[in-house]
């Protein structure tokens, strides 16, 4: 039999050998190694033949201490919380949505939320001196793992909401991944923008349903592709329960102006984030911008972005930050 397999002993509880155990894991077996030499998170069982194996519960110990690492939680810490709660017999289960951690929890209606306690950022995304919420998405980000990105997301945004988690761990990291870019390389960033969208998307699913009315447009301008900021944006009006349309990267202006008037929308939200790399807008596109507020003088356009600065909109108004934003947008539509 492969030494990396798991078996059952007559009688008895599934054993684990290292291979196995790593494999159940997602991690290498060097590292559950290196967890039992650093950290005494080694094997409790034994195969009849004597060789040492991982039990189901040596693994749930291994899940907690993974879990706890992918938080921000430097290995050191995290095998004393585990060990900790192990002689104590009393360790909460981890799920990878993040509701049960090991960490202090923060009641937010019926849903329970932790806080965790910080560690360096991984080697390929380092944040040193940032948040201990920032250093554990770089983690996670690091090792292309999308699925506890957005799991940790999605516990930020109900314990803080959309426009603290954007400011306070969205935003510096996505400046970190830009500034490096090189090191971190294309499939950190893209990895990590699809477990925001992700978690995002799943937050406004989250929340109460908007209540009716005019619904506020969200949209890029032409030729503009990075939607991050709308789907934030969006999440922060759900809050709020307006309704709201995303309308995604490189929309057409005719498009937008005809968007406008088949939903009747109430106010408009245009992201630009800067012009380079991108060609001007026409003079054509900005008349058409314009046409949004002169077709009904009620509607409010709201544009985003450093692309807008010195751009003359009459009736547009510029929101330099996401709570802006919220701010000008939500009374237009009440």
């Amino acid at each position: 039999m492969s030494q990396e397999a798991s078996y059952s002993e007559p009688d008895g509880p599934t054993l684990l050998s290292v291979g196995a155990a790593a494999g159940r894991l997602g991690v290498a077996p060097a590292t559950v190694r290196s967890w039992e030499r650093r950290y005494g998170l080694g094997p409790g069982g034994r195969s009849s033949g004597g060789h040492r194996r991982y039990t189901e519960a040596d693994l749930d110990r291994l899940q907690r201490m993974q879990e706890l690492v992918s938080r921000g939680h430097t290995p050191a810490a995290a095998a004393r919380t585990v060990l900790g709660q192990h002689s104590e017999h009393a360790a909460a289960p981890i799920r990878t949505g993040g509701v049960l951690a090991g960490g202090r929890s923060v009641r937010v209606g019926s849903q329970t939320r932790v806080k965790h306690g910080g560690g360096p950022g991984g080697r390929v995304l380092a944040v040193p001196g940032a948040s201990p919420e920032v250093r554990g998405l770089a983690r996670a980000a690091s090792r292309l793992d999308a699925d506890a990105a957005a799991s940790q997301l999605g516990d930020l945004l109900v314990e803080r909401g959309a426009v603290r988690t954007w400011n306070e761990v969205l935003r510096p990291l996505l400046a970190s991944i830009g500034m490096r870019w090189v090191r971190a390389g294309v499939d950190v960033e893209h990895v990590f923008t699809e477990a925001i969208m992700d978690a995002l998307r799943g937050y406004r699913a989250f929340l109460p349903r908007p209540m009716p009315g005019r619904p506020v447009l969200l949209a890029c301008a032409p030729d503009e592709q990075h939607t991050l900021p709308l789907h934030a944006l969006a999440a922060a009006l759900a809050e709020l329960r307006t309704p709201v349309r995303v309308l995604g990267g490189r929309v057409p202006t005719d498009a937008l102006v005809s968007a406008a008037r088949r939903t009747g929308a109430g106010a408009v939200f245009l992201w630009r984030h800067s012009e380079e790399g991108l060609p001007p807008l026409s003079q054509a596109e900005l008349e058409q911008i314009g046409s949004l507020t002169r077709s009904r003088p009620t509607r409010r356009l709201v544009v985003g972005g450093l692309a807008w600065q010195g751009t003359v909109l009459p009736g547009t108004s510029h929101a330099g930050d996401l709570e802006t934003a919220v701010q000008l947008l939500r009374p237009a539509v009440r």
